[in-house]
Parts: C-alpha cells; structure tokens; sequence
C-alpha cells in the first residue's frame, strides 16, 4: 500500500509538471503580435489578409511614433536608435514623421526645392508675419496650415468652440524624387500632364510601366517610388489637431507645439504658436505589392465623444447651412477591432503609459476593388478626416461628383470605382499625380495659409482656389 501511494505520488507531481513546467522552444519562441520597431516596414505579401494588412499598418505607426533622432544628427526622417517604448514617459519630444517634410517644403511657392535635411523652411505666396508683440516662431515641425477636409467642409469640436486644422506631410523618397526629376512647377506640370495622356490612351502611366512602380526616367511621368527589398518607398502623412479645453482629458492625447494662423484687424495673416492635441492620423504607403498604396486611418479614441460637427463648403466654395453632427456612416470591421485590442495589449504591457494606446486604427485599404461586398473597408473614412458624407460616402470620378460611380483608380491596366479614401485619392491619380494631392496645381503652391476661426463667413482664397480646381 505504501509504494503504491508512493508511486500515485509520482504520477500526480509528474502529471503537473507535463501540464505547467518550462515552456518548450517552440513556446518560447513564439515572435511577439507585431514587431515594435524603429524600422518601417517595406512591404508585405501580395495577397496579405486583412489582420496581415492591420498589422502591417500598426508596426509602420510604431515605426514613425518612434523617437527621432533630429536633435542629436540634425536628419529628418530618422529614428534614435538608443530610444525604445519601454522608456518611461507616454511618447518622447519629437516623432519621426513629425520631422518629414511639409508640404510647403515639397513645393514652395518661391525659390527651390531645398534639401530634404535643412530645417523647417515654410514658403507661402504671401508670407505671414508672427502676432506683433509676441516671439512666436516659424520652424518648428507642425505646421497646420489647412483648416478644411480638402475643401468639403470645415469641421469643428464642442459646437464649433474648437476649429480642427490639419498639415501633410511626406518622406524623404518622395521628397527627394520630386526634387531631383520635378523641381519646379513647370516641370512638374509637364510630366502630370503626360501622365495623364498615358492613362487615358494607354492605361498606363507609360508603355514600359503597366505596374505603376519602377518607370523609366525618361518616359518624363510621375511615378513615385515603391517600397521593397532595398527602400521603404514612397510616404504620406496627414494628420488632424484642434485645441485641448477641460472637457477633455489631456493624458489621453499626444500634444506637441505647432504653428497655426489667425487673421488680424487689419486683414492680414499671421502665424502663432500653441499645443494642440492629435486627434486624426493618415498614412499611405506605396510598396511594390501594392502601388496604388496602403491607406491606413488612425482616430483618437474620443473622437466620438467631442460634439464634432461640420460645415459643408459649396461648389462656389461658400459655408453653406448650419453646423450638422458628425455620424459614422460605415462602421469599423471587425478584424481591426480585433487587432487593435492585440496591440493595445502589448503596447501597454511594454508600457503602461504609452499614449497610442489611445488611438485605434479605423481601416486598411490596399487594393482598388467595385464595392462594399468585395471589402468591408470599401467606405474607410476618418471621424476627424472625412467627415461629411461626400468623403465619407465617396465613390465617385472627383470630390465634385463623388456618388456618380465613374472610374477613379488604375491598376493593372483595368480601371476600377473605388471607394473612400483610396478613391478620392484615386481621381488624382488618373490627373497624373499618381494618387497624391499634394502634387497637383489646385491651389498649390499655396499661397495663403488658411487660418483658424469659429463659424467662417468667407473661405480663405486658397481654399477657394482649391475647390474650384478639383470639381
């Protein structure tokens, strides 16, 4: 009886451990949910799945929210190696795509392009001078000078107490690109001329490029760089901020310094400096996989909870009615709710305090399909980005018809209507700018700022311009 409780003994501590001893190396090795690194990923398989392309667009998020290494070698777009998301604090003083180029850099409206690594240089037609008897400065890194969602509607925060403003940016590889081939506006309207010929008799941005990545030089089109094996490829960042008030709680929110503008009473434009908090962020991203890029959204995640509403901007770029509510119209899939929670929870177990905890992708875009059937992101639209039905319901041929279902993206030699953001983007690329706003002529290179305000009566003649070019 005494051994055979001996070897019950056994069994039992034995059985135990099998159940909870060491992990096994394969346990062990488990990689984390998403790779936390400096480094931006390239690119990913062509026929990734929609969870591959959420996380995909959280470790390129990760990627640029790392701390930049501009104060220490004065290079912009590079991350501090010696800075990890372990280190106390929820963000550090300056991020990596906070140090791209602004939009007022990549096409200045006087003198050249200058190069990617100077400091902040903003060139406007009218340059607007600081608030008189204040030491306001003019190169820090955010530069909001746009106060609409691409000329559809102005949008604000607590019943129109808080304007939204926003800013675009973009990385060294397209920066660099434009400069060296498109240096000047004459140049640059050329080859978005041509380009846009190709596309229309050739469905191509040129005879030796059906796949929009790699175009010949002298085929003299736009055709920004992809990212792959040997560079990240082309980048664009837009991002939406307004004025924190106590109804909201600031440790949710990342803030930094910006430069915005006020008009003065003697009808001028000037430029001040506050801390705003980041409320939108978008990202796209072309890659050799995908060339008609990857467009990944990014909400604050008490958006919703901020009495948002917006003022529709007519076809005569007037403020037309009443402030109306903003609504989601589509709601956010599944899938990315599901891998939100994933890097929620790893990024605040690498720390607790970590600021983008607070913010949730909303969608990922990576190929131009017919319909909603065919991608439940087919309508992807920010809360603070697209606010109002025409970008949030867009599918159409341009921002003036946006429900009439016409053609908007290429691919592949094959024409498709797509939806939201990657469709509005789209009716840009069949002008020849290969999908980018900021390098086609409505309103650029701008010449006025716009300017902060409640209630506007009257848009600024940049936002006039700019409608009026894009119908």
């Amino acid at each position: 009886m005494k051994n055979s409780l001996t070897y019950l003994t056994l069994f039992v501590i034995a059985l135990a451990y099998a159940c909870n001893g060491p992990k096994s190396a394969t346990e062990e090795a488990l990689p984390p949910y998403i790779n936390v690194s400096y480094t931006v990923p390239k690119d990913l398989s062509s026929d990734a799945s929609p969870e591959l392309l959420a996380k995909f667009a959280w470790e390129e998020l990760i990627a640029l929210n790392w701390k930049s290494s501009y104060d220490l070698s004065q290079k912009r777009g590079k991350p501090d190696t010696t800075w990890n998301f372990s280190q106390s604090g929820a963000y550090p003083d300056l991020l990596v795509w906070e140090t791209y180029a602004h939009r007022s850099e990549l096409r200045p409206y006087y003198g050249q392009i200058q190069p990617f690594d100077n400091p902040p240089h903003y060139s406007f037609g009218n340059q607007p001078a600081p608030i008189p008897g204040t030491n306001a400065r003019f190169d820090l890194f955010n530069n909001l000078d746009e106060s609409n969602e691409i000329g559809s509607c102005n949008l604000y925060a607590y019943d129109t107490s808080q304007m939204v403003l926003y800013q675009a940016k973009v990385n060294r590889y397209e920066y660099d690109y434009i400069q060296q081939y498109y240096g000047d506006s004459a140049s640059l309207a050329q080859a978005a001329a041509r380009t846009q010929n190709n596309i229309n008799t050739l469905s191509a941005y040129c005879p030796e490029c059906p796949t929009n990545c790699d175009s010949p030089q002298e085929a003299g089109v736009i055709c920004l760089p992809c990212g792959g094996a040997e560079n990240e490829g082309s980048i664009e960042v837009k991002t939406a901020w307004r004025m924190l008030t106590d109804q909201d709680d600031h440790s949710r929110f990342y803030k930094d310094s910006v430069i915005y503008y006020e008009k003065g009473n003697d009808g001028e434009i000037y430029y001040k400096n506050g801390v705003f908090g980041l409320i939108g962020i978008h990202i796209i991203h072309k890659t050799e996989n995908y060339p008609t890029f990857i467009f990944a959204s990014w909400e604050q995640v008490d958006v919703t909870e901020a009495k948002m509403e917006f003022i529709l901007l007519n076809g005569n770029a007037q403020p037309t009615g009443t402030p109306q509510t903003v609504k989601r119209l589509h709601g956010v899939p599944p899938v990315i709710d599901t891998v939100n929670n994933n890097v929620h929870a790893l990024l605040k177990k690498i720390n607790m305090e970590s600021i983008w905890q607070y913010y949730r992708l909303i969608g990922v875009q990576s190929r131009p399909v017919n319909s909603i059937e065919e991608d439940p992101n087919y309508y992807m639209a920010n809360f603070v980005i697209e606010s109002d039905s025409t970008l949030a319901n867009f599918h159409g041929s341009s921002i003036g018809k946006p429900f009439d279902g016409g053609n908007n993206t290429l691919y592949n030699k094959t024409f498709y209507n797509m939806g939201g953001c990657m469709g509005c983007h789209g009716a840009t690329q069949l002008k020849g700018t290969d999908f980018s706003f900021l390098l086609d002529f409505a309103g650029k290179p701008v010449k006025d700022p716009d300017v902060i305000d409640l209630i506007p009566t009257e848009p600024s003649p940049k936002v006039k311009a700019y409608i009026l070019g894009i119908q």
